[in-house]
């Protein structure tokens, strides 16, 4: 373990569970990881919370490496943390009691496998699967159908380019603290409890840890 004031720049890549909509602290979980990374670990990290709301991987696979690089610099290590799917798996259209997808799961496991891969040449590449959004009505229920099934492609993509995986598809669909705090939301973000919960499950990942150098 390394000690010492270590000033990474890490970007934070995905949609309005990223950028922290309905987060009455705003920041969301971007913001509480590098508060914690400053307080607790004593990193002098940069946190860049590039989080789009309603974004689908159509629209991260256009813009994230663009951004990435504006901010990377020989000087500092770079980290570079995705969580998406939820926009994807969102209704598209809806014929009645049949409803699309916004991205077809083929399509998404594509965009997912080009981001993924080409960041993990790029710098080290922390992946966050998909949070479930509240376990209620159908609308709701189906759309957890599709996240379960995205979490499994993504969680293969990610085994296949050697990148850490955070699966938090079921625990999030199980946790009482998430759930409620959906409940208290509008259903797909949470409120500010929601928000920290997650930062906490982001926080006690080795996979996080071992890219900062806290562990080896």
């Amino acid at each position: 373990m390394s000690t010492g004031a270590i000033g990474h720049r890490i970007c934070c890549f995905g949609d309005s569970l990223v950028n922290g909509v309905r987060d009455g602290e705003k920041g969301g979980w971007p913001m509480r990881l590098g508060r914690r990374l400053l307080d607790e670990a004593k990193r002098e990290v940069t946190i860049y919370n590039l989080g789009i709301r309603a974004e689908t991987t159509d629209g991260l696979k256009a813009r994230w490496k663009f951004e990435a690089e504006l901010r990377m610099v020989p000087e500092f290590p770079t980290v570079l943390m995705f969580s998406f799917g939820v926009n994807d798996a969102n209704h598209a259209e809806d014929r009645g009691e049949e409803t699309t997808m916004r991205v077809s799961p083929a399509k998404s496991a594509g965009n997912a496998a080009e981001i993924i891969g080409a960041a993990a040449e790029l710098a080290p590449t922390l992946w966050i699967g998909p949070q479930a959004v509240i376990n209620g009505s159908r609308s709701s229920q189906e759309i957890n159908e599709r996240l379960e099934g995205l979490n499994q492609i993504y969680l293969e993509t990610a085994r296949g380019f050697d990148v850490p995986y955070l699966d938090l598809f079921q625990r999030t669909l199980e946790d009482e603290t998430w759930q409620r705090a959906l409940r208290r939301g509008d259903g797909y973000h949470p409120d500010k409890a929601g928000y920290d919960r997650l930062a906490e499950m982001i926080w006690d990942w080795d996979g996080l840890k071992r890219a900062v150098g806290l562990i080896e």
